[in-house]
C-alpha cells in the first residue's frame, strides 16, 4: 500500500469529515462525491487517516462497527446467486482489501 500524503491542517480536517459521513452511514462513493474526492478510495484513504487519529477506544469500536460491515456485505455477495463466481470472487477480495486497510495502524 502507498504511503498516505503528508498531514496538512486541511486534509486533516477533510480526513474528519470522511470519518464523520461513514459514521452515518454514509457509502465511501458519496463521501468522495460530497467531499469533491476523485474516486471512492479516496474517501475510504481519507477516513481511515482520520481513523488512525482517534484515541484507542474509539478506534476499536469503528473497526469493528466497520469489520461488522464488510461482514454483512460478504454475506450479501456468497448469497447472490446471479453473480458470476469470478465476479464474487473479485468482489470478496476488493472486502478483504478494505478489511485489511481499516486493520492497519
Amino acid at each position: 500500500m502507498l504511503a498516505d500524503p503528508p498531514d496538512t491542517g486541511a486534509s486533516a480536517e477533510r480526513d474528519q469529515q470522511a470519518l464523520e459521513l461513514r459514521l452515518k452511514g454514509r457509502a465511501f462513493s458519496t463521501i468522495a462525491a460530497e467531499l469533491g474526492m476523485d474516486r471512492s478510495s479516496d474517501a475510504n484513504l481519507a477516513f481511515n487517516r482520520a481513523l488512525r487519529r482517534q484515541p484507542v477506544v474509539a478506534r476499536d469500536e469503528i473497526r469493528a462497527g466497520e469489520n461488522r460491515r464488510l461482514d454483512r456485505l460478504a454475506v450479501a455477495v456468497r448469497a447472490n446467486g446471479s453473480l458470476a463466481e469470478e465476479e464474487a470472487a473479485k468482489r470478496l477480495h476488493a472486502i478483504e482489501l478494505l478489511r485489511a486497510r481499516l486493520m492497519a495502524d
